[in-house]
């Protein structure tokens, strides 16, 4: 009897483990595969909470495939993208002067960059690449986007722990993050740009 409950505990732990490589991968695999990378969050969350994996190990395992995959992408930008744009089909692609606006503008606001990137549902690739492109010291990146993601993936894998996985959930999720995207931008970006320019035209000639 001892013989087969170690054996059938075994057999669940093999399995445990082999779904957490699964959700590892399928989160992971958003940086290519056009899956919403929302619904594998909800996912991993909704397989905790029908019990094929522990609520902590599936968070971590999503975590672990975001933080991997922004900081690929991030590298991919710092090492590939800047000698792409110098090439011939690169600069028809983006022009030297556009280049040099949109990398000056990410390094003008660097930490307000990577804070919103997390939050920029459907351009998080991009931006991470120009974030990359712009050259801002690695271990920045690494820890301010791991402190966003810390969070947003939790709750969105909570979600998915309470309400399940679905695609109409996804889509409010995304809307979710979209309004916070756009909230934090007014606040992070517009509104201080307006207050410096209000100010610069208060100051005495």
């Amino acid at each position: 009897m001892e013989f087969r409950r170690s054996g059938a505990h075994c057999g669940y732990r093999g399995r445990a483990t082999g779904t957490y490589w699964a959700i590892f991968g399928v989160v992971l695999s958003t940086l290519v595969v056009p899956l919403p990378e929302e619904l594998t969050l909800l996912g991993a969350g909704y397989l905790a909470h029908q019990k094929a994996v522990s609520l902590p190990g599936a968070y971590l395992s999503a975590l672990a495939a975001v933080l991997i995959g922004d900081t690929v992408t991030f590298l991919l930008g710092r090492g590939l993208l800047p000698k792409f744009l110098g090439s011939r089909w690169g600069r028809k692609i983006v022009s030297p002067s556009l280049r040099r606006w949109a990398e000056d503008l990410v390094r003008e606001h660097q930490v307000r960059a990577i804070l919103l990137a997390r939050f920029l549902v459907g351009l998080r690739g991009p931006v991470y690449l120009a974030i990359g492109a712009a050259r801002p010291p690695a271990w920045k990146f690494i820890a301010l986007n791991s402190g966003v993601a810390v969070v947003e993936v939790a709750i969105i894998v909570g979600i998915g722990y309470e309400f399940g996985a679905s695609h109409e959930l996804a889509k409010e999720v995304r809307w979710l993050e979209i309004t916070i995207g756009v909230v934090l931008v007014l606040a992070l970006v517009v509104l201080p740009l307006l207050m410096k320019r209000y100010l610069e035209r208060r100051q005495p000639a």
